[in-house]
């Protein structure tokens, strides 16, 4: 598979006299052992850039992406060419300043917790801690549950559908996630005081009424986030930094048996997510009834992280 080339990378560089680094995927945690080697490679720098693109993620690996980065600059500012939603936006917590364009999104952090097996059919796979936590609410203003033995009532209700310890796990990853989130504030707003974080915070896991709410540049701005606007030349190079990443995406989709759904990647650095058809050993199927002796392998999806040179 031929290297990346996303020749608006060394542009931007030029512009904003900084190092670059492009993180395009989802926050897992094999994604900071890359993040790592890139920032080994490129070694501590004054100044740093990343450029995020990203739906999401786990929020403990978001927090650690953001305190490696950390480690290798004393200013990060990250800029945002379209998404950088829910555990991306936690990291972008942890930036000194953002750089949004006009279409940049971010997003609510509320935790999600998805189920260990099948759920039932009537029942969502993944449940946000907000949605078990604005239920009793519900209750109130819809139905008028308001006695204190009913509110009791209520929260049986919950504890029957939900296990005990399940609610306990989104009580913990709610804690998580604001822990988190006011720890980052930090490196963004080292100054204020900490009702002032705090009060970003809470807006921002449980002040939006899904998580797919789009947080624009005006409201990021508005809620207290140290947000620049792109200028005109920092917004046309993120955007067709964007779109020429996204084209090449789809043309290694194209082929046939492998594909590149990630990208890590600085001047001198470049990581691929990808995505390879191989054979299910032990997994066969017969091709007809004329043909009842032969049988094809089938083939599944294995993802793995390539660095070129390794």
């Amino acid at each position: 598979m031929k290297t990346f080339t996303l020749p608006q990378l060394d542009e931007l560089q030029t512009l904003r006299g900084t190092r670059v680094i492009v993180y395009s995927s989802m926050i897992e945690d094999y994604t900071v052992g890359i993040l790592y080697d890139c920032l080994r490679q490129m070694g501590p720098t004054q100044r740093l850039d990343l450029v995020l693109s990203t739906s999401g993620g786990v929020v403990a690996t978001a927090r650690r992406l953001a305190l490696l980065l950390r480690e290798f600059t004393q200013h990060l500012t990250i800029l945002v060419p379209y998404q950088a939603k829910s555990a991306g936006t936690l990291l972008c917590l942890s930036a000194n300043e953002l750089v949004l364009g006009p279409l940049s999104e971010l997003g609510p952090i509320d935790a999600h917790i998805g189920s260990a097996g099948n759920p039932p059919s009537d029942a969502p796979g993944i449940i946000s801690a907000e949605d078990i936590r604005v239920f009793r609410q519900m209750a109130e203003d819809w139905f008028g549950v308001n006695r204190e033995k009913d509110r009791l009532q209520v929260l049986a209700l919950v504890a029957q559908r939900v296990f005990p310890t399940s609610l306990s796990s989104f009580y913990r990853s709610d804690r998580l996630t604001r822990q988190a989130a006011r720890e980052l504030l930090r490196y963004q707003l080292p100054d204020v005081e900490d009702s002032v974080r705090d009060h970003i915070v809470n807006q921002l896991v449980s002040g939006y009424d899904a998580h797919d709410h789009v947080i624009t540049r005006i409201e990021a701005q508005t809620l207290g986030l140290r947000v620049q606007f792109a200028s005109s030349q920092e917004e046309a190079l993120l955007w067709n930094l964007s779109k020429t990443r996204q084209r090449q995406f789809l043309k290694h989709l194209g082929q046939p048996e492998e594909g590149v759904i990630g990208l890590i990647m600085s001047t001198d650095f470049c990581a691929r997510q990808v995505i390879r058809k191989v054979d299910a050993p032990g997994i066969r199927r017969m091709k007809t009834e004329q043909e009842e002796n032969e049988s094809q392998i089938q083939k599944t999806s294995q993802i793995s992280w390539e660095i070129d040179g390794e």
